[in-house]
């Protein structure tokens, strides 16, 4: 083996991105988790990650069980929503209460979930109050790449990471002037408008994303017999700008706005005496991000970021205007970052603020404190001896509302021959009470402790030509989860997790086909009562196989899980068992002229009838088709 030379390659990276200005894409290494935002020349190179470690790392590089989503696999999937794109991927589960727009919820390795980090651009969108995010409504149309990462990560991004980080990037452009016009009509009355330009030369680039999506959705409850059905609209705009000003100094912009309307059941109105099947969602969801990139030497680069967070939803029950929650974020960040001839050093500070607007106008509730701030400190250290490779990362945060933690990861890997590793990790990760449960309207412990926890992982990973492969095993404990009196609805710091699993992930391409696949089994116990945590499979995976000849392409998905664990949705709401599930889905795709696209899919091919949430349906099968116009 011929061990690889971290200092040189960061080296060769770096002067290639100074004169083909991929600059800000090196910076994206050191950036705060609100400011890793990747350039347009970042499409230069597929394989490189930046989200692990804020780094620019290969695949193969990375300690950390990754996995990244690429344009081109958003466009041949035919993906309708974020969800689709992560459901059944290694260690992810996400649970959805009904039709497009529905409440979602998001399970990294078998952990709450509201123990994981979502990032539109570097800037955090996870929920000031509930602490979840709404991938319900980020469009796949505005969405450069996506990149996953398992496990805690909390030395990097401070509170909440216990499960893992998934980052959105935008779309972004490149040299030459170009744009796609995408139509598409489904059934349940659903179509889709998506109009994509960007323009741009070496030193400057554009782009902008406009993009709308409506339709009638499907009933989203068993128990609504009406024959009513919960339809969703979504539109909006994403923005792209960067420039370089020298070889020495970069800057970027980006940002996200979306305008979002559902439908869904299950609601209870304060005039009614019971539930309400006419629930509606209104509002929006927006981020600005910013960053300068300064090299003040060959070996050392600082870096400037500032970003910008805003989600309103509007609740009405049955047409009553019921609650009006805004949440507001902004984040800065100062970052340096020495390069070594065999490795790297980061230091950083970081800030983040956020408060809530709320109005309660059925009962006149209010939250009793409503704005947190929470500031960081971290270093990073990552070297190479020969087939050896180490990292280390520590972070000290000091929360307003509840006080202060310090986490930490280490991680060593060892090369077995030039395409196989092994590797161990060690991580301590944290997570914030979020404000809901501290000084929220309705039951709160303003004395709640954060959650904590503690990782190991052991994995062997293949990297070679057209095959990739990883073989990951984990055992999670976690301490201090907060649970909710069952009378009172107070919360308190009682139940201890302990998460063991297995992850199996992969992939094979050559000539016209491609091959992806990734399988998991784990056992999420609640080690007070023995239990299997809700809605968690033991054992779920994912098949992606596409194939092209000339102009067509056809592709399949297959998505299965076994049972979960869940809550009954009607009285007495005691324990149930949600089956497990198989669903097919079908797609092709024909290129007609170099700029005109014919496509169509299949969801759910053989019309399976299954639950992600005891109570609440899915999608059954439904055929949609498009045509794409290139210029």
């Amino acid at each position: 083996m011929v061990p690889r030379s971290w200092g040189s390659h960061h080296m060769r990276y770096k002067k290639s991105a100074v004169t083909s200005g991929v600059a800000l894409a090196v910076a994206m290494a050191t950036l705060p988790a609100h400011a890793q935002q990747v350039s347009a020349r970042q499409q230069q190179l597929d394989d490189v990650q930046v989200t692990a470690n804020r780094l620019p790392q290969s695949q193969a590089d990375v300690l950390a069980s990754t996995t990244i989503i690429d344009r081109a696999e958003i466009e041949r999937s035919q993906a309708d929503s974020v969800v689709e794109l992560l459901q059944g991927r290694a260690g992810i589960e996400i649970a959805q209460t009904g039709a497009p727009g529905s409440l979602t919820s998001l399970f990294m390795r078998g952990s709450e979930s509201d123990h994981s980090v979502v990032l539109v651009d570097g800037v955090r969108i996870n929920s000031a109050t509930s602490g979840g995010a709404s991938l319900e409504f980020l469009p796949p149309e505005a969405i450069d790449r996506i990149e996953i990462v398992r496990g805690p990560r909390a030395a990097a991004y401070g509170a909440d990471a216990i499960g893992g980080v998934i980052q959105i990037f935008t779309r972004r452009g490149g040299d030459g002037t170009r744009g796609a016009l995408n139509l598409r009509v489904g059934e349940n009355s659903t179509n889709k408008q998506n109009l994509f330009v960007s323009t741009g030369d070496d030193d400057t680039r554009l782009n902008a994303t406009l993009f709308r999506r409506h339709g009638d959705g499907f009933n989203a409850t068993e128990a609504d017999t009406s024959g009513e059905r919960d339809g969703f609209e979504r539109s909006g705009g994403q923005l792209g700008l960067s420039h370089r000003f020298s070889d020495r100094v970069d800057f970027s912009f980006n940002a996200l706005r979306q305008n979002f309307d559902t439908d869904y059941d299950d609601c209870y109105p304060a005039s009614a005496l019971g539930a309400s099947q006419g629930c509606r969602t209104k509002g929006y969801l927006q981020t600005f991000g910013g960053q300068l990139d300064v090299a003040l030497d060959t070996d050392w680069d600082m870096i400037l970021t500032a970003g910008h967070f805003d989600e309103q939803r509007e609740e009405r029950y049955a047409g009553e205007r019921n609650s009006r929650t805004e949440s507001h974020r902004n984040e800065l960040g100062l970052q340096h970052r020495f390069t070594r001839q065999n490795g790297v050093d980061v230091l950083g500070v970081d800030y983040r603020g956020e408060r809530l607007d709320y109005d309660d106008y059925a009962y006149g509730s209010r939250y009793q404190k409503d704005s947190r701030e929470n500031y960081g400190l971290y270093a990073m250290v990552q070297r190479q001896y020969g087939p050896h490779e180490v990292s280390g990362s520590l972070r000290y945060d000091d929360d307003s509302r509840f006080g202060d933690e310090t986490t930490g990861n280490l991680g060593y890997a060892y090369h077995l021959t030039r395409f196989q590793r092994i590797g161990v990790s060690y991580g301590t990760a944290f997570k914030a009470p979020n404000l809901i449960d501290l000084y929220g309207p309705y039951g709160t412990n303003p004395d709640l402790d954060a959650e904590t926890s503690k990782t190991l992982e052991a994995f062997w990973a293949l990297d070679r030509g057209p095959w990739d492969a990883r073989v990951s095993v984990f055992e999670s404990r976690i301490d201090d989860l907060i649970s909710y009196d069952p009378t009172t609805y107070i919360p308190y710091n009682v139940d201890e997790a302990r998460i063991r699993g297995v992850e199996l992930s992969g992939g094979w391409q050559r000539g016209g086909l491609a091959l992806r696949a990734s399988l998991t089994h784990q056992d999420p116990e609640d080690r007070d009562t023995g239990d299997r945590l809700k809605r968690r499979a033991r054992t779920f995976g994912r098949v992606d196989a596409d194939y092209s000849l000339a102009a067509w392409s056809v592709g399949t998905t297959l998505r299965a899980a076994g049972d979960r664990r869940d809550t009954q949705f009607s009285f007495p709401y005691g324990d149930t068992t949600t089956a497990g599930y198989g669903v097919v889905d079908l797609r092709t795709a024909w290129q007609v002229t170099p700029t005109v696209e014919l496509s169509a899919k299949l969801e759910n091919a053989f019309d399976k009838d299954y639950q992600l949430v005891d109570g609440y349906n899915t999608q059954d099968r439904y055929l949609e088709g498009g045509v794409k116009l290139s210029f």
